[in-house]
């Protein structure tokens, strides 16, 4: 009786429309993305180069400074070297020279209102010698460095008239 039972009810189900024939819904099926994300280390100036800094030395005054500077981005700690060659020493020739010194500052570095000194005046040849050290302060990423340049007519034995030029070069890496 039970299968017989059975077949007639395999027979309504085959008689029935297959619209009228209502199907259990599956459980939801999940799926996981895990995701990762590398941010990039950093360390770049904003330009390609500092704006030139034009300096006057008259006969009423043997010595002349002036300043520039340029945004450091970083997000680690970094650090600043220097050119030492021949080419960061103002000369008109190879005989006409003028004692160069240079200073580097940041401003607001460390919070502060005023600049902050990465390294006091010290002739080309040695400024920066060792390298100074851009310590990252987390969620800042950007720093002021002011880039000075300092031009000394010896009074003993003054230049001679003309133009005298350098190129002062600040090269970032990574510490």
């Amino acid at each position: 009786m039970k299968s017989f039972l059975l077949v007639i009810a395999l027979m309504i189900l085959a008689l029935l429309p297959t619209e009228a024939v209502v199907y259990a819904k599956p459980p939801p099926s999940s799926a996981a993305c895990h995701i990762t994300c590398t941010v990039a280390d950093i360390a770049e100036w904003s330009h390609e180069s500092f704006p030139p800094i034009q300096l006057d030395l008259t006969p009423k005054n043997n010595q002349t400074s002036g300043s520039s500077s340029l945004v450091l981005y970083a997000n680690g700690n970094v650090e600043i070297t220097a050119d030492n060659s021949d080419a960061a020493q103002l000369s008109k020739d190879s005989f006409s020279k003028l004692t160069t010194e240079y200073k580097l500052e940041s401003d607001n570095f460390t919070g502060n209102q005023g600049p902050t000194d990465l390294a006091d005046w010290s002739n080309f040849d040695s400024f920066l010698g060792n390298g100074t050290t851009i310590t990252h302060i987390p969620g800042s990423g950007d720093v002021e460095i002011i880039l000075s340049v300092k031009a000394v007519n010896d009074s003993g034995s003054p230049a001679s008239p003309g133009l005298y030029q350098a190129c002062q070069t600040l090269t970032v890496c990574w510490k």
